[in-house]
């Protein structure tokens, strides 16, 4: 046993020396996680704005408070006078006040507000913008009533108009409008949801899979065709080991160099969370006993499947550029690019037969959808059993000749 470690803490050492290695192993890396904590700084306690122009055929005080409670509903709501609107160009949704909008409801009677989408508009923000919508008008007619019914306050009916509605009366809705909700509700997934990931949680957890992909299936399977390229492999079969010890060392040195790898990304991205720079909201202390054994067992089946892809290589240079498109596509279909959620259905039953896949469930079943160590047996299980073939396959098909 102690020279597999030999043999391992060699192939490590080997390739932490090389300076070319460092750039890939931690300091590219960590630059996609510099890149994507400044893509989605302050992502979860953002407030999105949705565009939602107004036309204002009314152009009295109860339409502008309209628009000022569409604003506090975290509308982008610029205000267009009818003639203005005539000449703009709307080009994804509106929202239209109609004429006589403040007579008619001073006067109790229905009136309609109308919300247009364009073709051209995100599916995905119409839904926003007409779920917004109803929250603004239903706090337009609370803030409404509370201002009728105050003390001195106009009562609604056929026989109010403007004109009996002084300038002190209209000015005290809009401050109704400008004082902030009593009331917050907080939504969450109840029992065991699965939400979509998003930003950090997807971006995060992609980053350590695809590099450890990229690091240990690029620098073991070019480590691995050249040492057999150069007679390395034929001079270690001589020695007291045999070729399956030799291979479960080089296979051990694998796994340690993208547990590695793995290890320093965690400790940045936990450290930067905690110290709240660049926005970074991802702490992986609170789940490293399950991410821990996925990581672990993913850094295993991708070393056994880096020795079963440089049996059929010959040449370093193969393994520079289509292992490099390899891992790419392992990557990609494997949930690391993008959550697997989004991928069509014939996709994502592909992405089943790659390590990537299960490794990106694992950490979201520990991590996103707060499964805790039971989230990870499956994962861990498929991975550990996937990392089996590929070094039984991979250990007769990396053939030495004495």
């Amino acid at each position: 046993m102690s020279s597999l470690w030999h043999v391992a803490l060699h192939d490590l050492r080997q390739h932490l020396s090389e300076r070319s290695n460092i750039f890939f192993l931690f300091l590219m890396p960590l630059g996609f996680v510099f890149f994507f904590a400044l893509v989605n700084a302050g992502g979860r306690d953002a407030q999105v704005l949705v565009g939602l122009p107004v036309v204002d055929r009314d152009g009295d005080f109860l339409a502008s408070a309209f628009a000022a409670q569409l604003r506090g509903e975290n509308f982008d709501a610029t205000v267009y006078t009818a003639a203005a609107a005539e000449t703009t160009v709307l080009r994804t949704r509106f929202v239209t006040i109609p004429d006589s909008f403040t007579l008619r409801v001073l006067h109790g009677r229905r009136t309609q507000i109308d919300l247009t989408a364009r073709a051209r508009s995100d599916e995905f923000y119409d839904l926003a913008a007409g779920v917004r919508l109803h929250q603004a008008q239903v706090r337009f007619l609370s803030n409404l009533w509370r201002w009728s019914s105050a003390e001195g306050g106009p009562r609604i009916g056929p026989e109010l108009d403007t004109a009996t509605v002084d300038s002190a009366m209209q000015g005290r809705f809009p401050d109704l409008v400008a004082e902030p909700s009593r009331v917050a509700v907080e939504a969450g997934f109840a029992g065991r949801g699965r939400p979509v990931p998003r930003g950090t949680q997807q971006s995060v957890p992609g980053v350590l899979v695809m590099f450890v992909v990229m690091t240990v299936l690029i620098g073991g399977c070019e480590a691995l065709t050249r040492e057999r390229q150069q007679g390395t492999l034929r001079r270690l079969a001589t020695t007291p080991l045999s070729m399956r010890q030799v291979l479960l060392g080089k296979t051990l040195g694998l796994i340690l160099l993208g547990v590695a790898q793995a290890a320093i990304l965690v400790v940045i991205t936990d450290l930067m969370s905690r110290l709240g720079l660049l926005g970074l909201d991802f702490l992986w202390a609170p789940y490293l006993l399950g991410a821990g054994a996925v990581i672990v067992a993913y850094c295993a089946c991708i070393a056994a499947l880096g020795l079963l892809i440089s049996g059929f290589l010959r040449t370093p240079q193969q393994a520079e550029s289509l292992v490099w498109l390899f891992g790419m596509v392992l990557s990609a279909l494997g949930g690391a690019w993008w959550p697997l959620e989004i991928m069509p259905a014939g996709m994502r039953l592909v992405g089943q037969f790659f390590p990537t896949t299960w490794a990106m469930q694992g950490l979201h079943n520990v991590i996103t959808y707060g499964q805790g160590l039971a989230g990870a047996i499956a994962p861990v299980v498929v991975l550990l059993a996937m990392g089996v073939v590929f070094w039984a396959v991979g250990s007769r098909t990396l053939r030495v000749t004495n």
